[in-house]
């Protein structure tokens, strides 16, 4: 991933990286909110799919292994 230096105007100016400005109107977590059901719409099929046994297994160890160490 390319990530261009800002210059120290840009600094100033609180430019970003690629010179954006953030909007200070927009709600971010309505964003967020917003891709997280997009992702879901996307990947729904996967969602509904079984988690295969083996992984099944392997969370149980790990959660084994934390609850020993706690």
């Amino acid at each position: 991933m390319l990530i261009r230096k800002r210059r120290e105007s840009d600094k100033r100016a609180d430019v970003g990286p690629y010179q954006t400005r953030g909007d200070p109107n927009i709600d971010l977590g309505a964003v967020r909110a917003g891709i997280g059901t997009a992702l879901r719409m996307i990947h729904s099929d996967v969602l509904r799919e079984e988690v295969p046994d083996r992984i099944t297994e392997l969370i149980k160890q790990l959660e084994q292994e934390e609850a020993r160490s706690a």
